[in-house]
């Protein structure tokens, strides 16, 4: 949802000259006239005319996710809280005007090779947004699209450090998986930020 700033409103009205001499006893007819309205659009931000992000809300980053290397048998037995081996960083820019709300979530698959696909996994993250916003959420690998965070009606650039040590991995047992040494497996985490359309300020 982009704002932009509009020029004052210019309005230029024809008057229709008299067309009837008073106390006249007919009336004659009177020709319809046509008048315009129009603007000129200016920057975005007149303070920072040269920011092209001013004035729209922007996921500008999302985190990836490591988890190293993992033991055959945790594979087969399942395991809980692995953690991420380097940080990340989810950053998000609101800098629309007028009271305005934004929503984060996301939605992840089954980690998958071209042999197997492991299920039970939830990725647990945990962060708090440079705005202040608490992040705490579970993705479970349904696809089922989760909040992440909502945003607190501030404005600007919103970065949460999702650090290693917060950022966990949990599966269930796979006793049925066919694994071989320095085998990979991946998932895909699909982050969709949205928003109702911001309030305009009262003038």
């Amino acid at each position: 949802m982009k704002t932009k700033l509009f020029s004052v409103v210019a309005v230029a009205a024809l008057v229709a000259p008299a067309a009837m001499t008073i106390g006249s006893a007919s009336a004659d007819a009177v020709t319809p006239q046509t008048s315009k309205a129009d603007f000129t659009v200016v920057a975005k931000d007149p303070t920072n005319p040269t920011d092209p992000e001013n004035g729209t809300l922007v996921l500008k980053s999302v985190p990836s996710f490591n988890f190293g290397t993992i033991e055959a048998s945790d594979i087969y037995a399942g395991f809980n809280g692995k953690k991420a081996q380097a940080d990340g960083t989810l950053e998000v820019s609101d800098t629309r005007l007028g009271a305005s709300d934004w929503t984060l979530t996301a939605d992840m698959g089954q980690f998958a090779d071209k042999d197997n696909q492991l299920n039970g996994s939830t990725l647990n993250l945990a962060s708090t947004g440079s705005l202040g916003e608490d992040l705490a959420t579970a993705i479970k690998d349904d696809a089922s699209a989760v909040e992440v965070v909502k945003g607190n009606g501030a404005h600007g650039v919103d970065t949460f450090n999702m650090a290693a040590a917060d950022s966990k991995l949990t599966m269930a047992a796979n006793p049925a998986a066919d694994l071989a040494k320095d085998e990979a497996f991946s998932t895909t985490i699909n982050w969709n930020l949205s928003s109702t359309a911001p309030v305009a300020p009262e003038a």
